[in-house]
């Protein structure tokens, strides 16, 4: 008769999880990794946050909240954890264990676990388990109801997280009213091969969140058993905005999900597991840990000059997360700004990079689904409009992507063909074409890299209006072709709310320039189209004995052929001045911001709101020298 585990092994399933997750048998794995990992290391804790709650003992079982003393600490190499969880709903939240003015006394003096919330308790018992003797949790170490504390404790997560020797995250605990150390739900299934009767052993069964890709579905089991993303559709930690701060700034990561995970920058432990499985010997496993390792300690390449994308793949990721309070936008996100910034000697303003304006601005709200996955609709032009005007709550000013409720992309184009505007990487020779840039900015002195009070972008650049004669691309719910009164190819644009219809006001629109970018082969597309364009515009005066004539730019069609064989033939990638040599047509893409101007009733001076994107192809009257050469420079107020 076969074992169980040659059973399990040839029906490639992974070993069943122990009945409670923090069983003495994990316990005693988890320490045994960290005691290794710590002597291998050996670092010296350099940060130690203003407050921290020491666990005491089983016997003592009290809590104390103590005022750090950094330096006792130190002589003491003292660790501490930290706790990633959610508060839950409302309802929940209301009765969170919690540190206020009035209880501070009572949090010092000492505290029983059972007094406080069910998530509380489980990480005080995971804390003493792996003889950690302290641990920061934002309800009791913040001061909840003082304003000035709470901003001023938050400015501070970036090293709460980066120097905490582990950070406890809980996908399987939906509030703080949820413990996450009960005994797991599953089922036993006796089971015996028809093929080999000495086959036999038992399925264990436990749920892992609704899979609706297919190709998810269908891929193999050791796969789908290891990977940490698989409770998602059922965690709400998965969800929330500030766990993705509290993960990626985590340098050790112990995951209590569909099994027990200790997580590190470039290897990870999963329950059942003999020893510490490293990235670089099993590929294929690190990969189908992907949703854990795709975050967990970025701070390396958020700080890297050499790396532009990291910061707005990070937003991308956090927008789609919720919050419970809207007005968080900016502080659950401020510890990985704070990295992004100030590692590259850089300015924040409100969620975008100032030495990276040009690319930072050119955000879009992607397309959203509901509930039963169907395509959730933007805002109307009206509805946009208001909510800018009267912000309830205020969140950040117009051309912050943190202003824009849900998810938003980068890297896109309002062209419905060809590459996207490369913002989001090297290739394009991206450039700012504004001249010039002054920012105003009202934040708090306690963390510039939290909520925003105002705001406003005080831009010199090149402005052209938006014109009537918008074309809805084929196939795009939101991309318009927008041409000159001569029928000539001008620009594409994308607005922030649906569609563009009658009711929209164009004489209040303006495209302000914000940045140009060369692309060779986006180039040879966007000849190919005007080439089109113009066979297909018609001289409709006609000539005296009634002959239509059909215009284009080339003196003949044989011509036009040659010319865009030769085009179609260059693979490489060239410079501008090198395309000029070949092409003295050859212009640069233009690209920027929607504009709307402010009604004179609402603001004493000309102020703008910013209310899409829009991108100028080298075609018809579009480029950069096409669509602005010719136009001057002013002052625009952006806010």
């Amino acid at each position: 008769m076969f074992v169980i585990d040659l059973c399990t092994q040839w029906l490639r399933l992974q070993s069943a999880p122990e009945e409670h997750i923090f069983c003495a048998k994990n316990v005693e794995k988890v320490s045994g990794i960290l005691e290794d990992i710590d002597s291998e290391e050996n670092l010296d804790t350099l940060f130690y946050p203003t407050r921290l709650i020491h666990v005491g003992t089983r016997n003592s079982n009290t809590c104390h909240l103590m005022v750090t003393d950094t330096d006792l600490l130190r002589v003491q190499k003292a660790k501490y954890a930290a706790l990633s969880y959610c508060w839950g709903p409302p309802e929940d939240a209301k009765t969170q264990f919690r540190t206020e003015k009035d209880t501070f006394g009572n949090r010092v003096a000492g505290f029983k676990p059972d007094a406080t919330s069910p998530t509380m308790q489980d990480a005080i018992e995971v804390c003493r388990g792996l003889g950690i003797p302290y641990i920061w949790i934002d309800a009791v170490c913040i001061v909840q109801d003082d304003r000035q504390d709470w901003e001023r404790e938050a400015a501070q997560m970036t090293d709460v997280y980066r120097n905490a020797c582990l950070t406890i995250c809980t996908p399987t605990s939906a509030s703080c009213r949820d413990g996450f150390l009960g005994s797991r739900v599953s089922a036993r299934i006796p089971f015996r091969s028809r093929i080999d009767g000495s086959v036999v052993g038992f399925y264990n069964i436990r749920p892992c969140g609704v899979v609706k890709d297919m190709r998810i579905a269908e891929s193999d089991y050791e796969t789908l058993d290891n990977s940490d993303t698989a409770p998602q559709s059922m965690s709400n930690w998965w969800k929330r905005g500030w766990t993705f701060q509290e993960l990626a700034l985590s340098q050790r990561v112990l995951l209590f999900g569909i099994k027990l995970r200790l997580v590190f920058e470039n290897k990870f432990w999963s329950e059942g597991d003999d020893a510490l499985t490293d990235a670089v010997e099993d590929e294929g496993a690190f990969a189908g840990m992907g949703g854990t390792f795709a975050v967990i300690s970025v701070t390396g390449a958020l700080e890297s000059r050499e790396n532009e994308t990291m910061w707005m793949s990070m937003v991308e990721q956090y927008t789609e997360r919720q919050l419970t309070f809207e007005s968080d936008k900016l502080p659950a996100i401020g510890g990985l700004a704070k990295i992004a910034v100030l590692g590259r000697g850089d300015d924040y303003l409100a969620g975008i990079r100032r030495e990276r304006l040009h690319r930072d601005l050119f955000w879009i709200p992607a397309i959203g689904l509901d509930v039963e996955d169907k395509v959730r609709p933007k805002l109307s032009f009206d509805e946009l409009i208001s909510s800018l005007i009267t912000p309830d709550p205020y969140i950040a000013p117009s051309w912050s992507w943190a202003r824009w409720r849900g998810k938003v992309r980068f890297d896109d184009s309002p062209a419905p063909y060809g590459d996207h505007v490369p913002v989001m990487g090297d290739r394009g020779e991206l450039e700012a074409s504004y001249e010039g840039m002054k920012a105003r900015l009202s934040v708090s002195k306690f963390n510039p890299f939290g909520q925003v009070s105002g705001g406003s972008l005080l831009i010199t650049s090149k402005v052209i209006p938006v014109l009537p004669d918008l074309t809805c691309q084929e196939g795009f719910d939101n991309n318009w072709e927008m041409r000159n009164d001569n029928g000539q190819y001008v620009a594409n644009l994308t607005f922030d709310w649906d569609g563009a219809g009658a009711v929209t006001p164009f004489e209040k629109l303006s495209l302000v320039l914000i940045g140009s970018y060369w692309d060779w082969q986006a180039y040879k597309m966007a000849k190919l189209y005007d080439n089109v364009d113009d066979k297909e515009d018609i001289d409709t005066t006609g000539d005296e004995d009634g002959d239509v004539d059909m215009e284009t730019e080339m003196d003949s069609s044989e011509d036009d052929d040659e010319q865009m064989d030769d085009f179609s033939s260059e693979s490489e990638d060239i410079d501008f001045e090198e395309a000029e040599a070949r092409d003295v047509k050859a212009d640069r893409f233009a690209y920027g911001l929607i504009l709307y101007a402010i009604p004179a009733e609402e603001t004493a001076e000309e102020k703008f709101f910013r209310v899409g994107i829009f991108s100028s192809w080298p075609k018809g009257a579009g480029g950069l020298r096409g669509c602005f050469g010719n136009q001057p420079s002013r002052i625009v107020e952006i806010i």
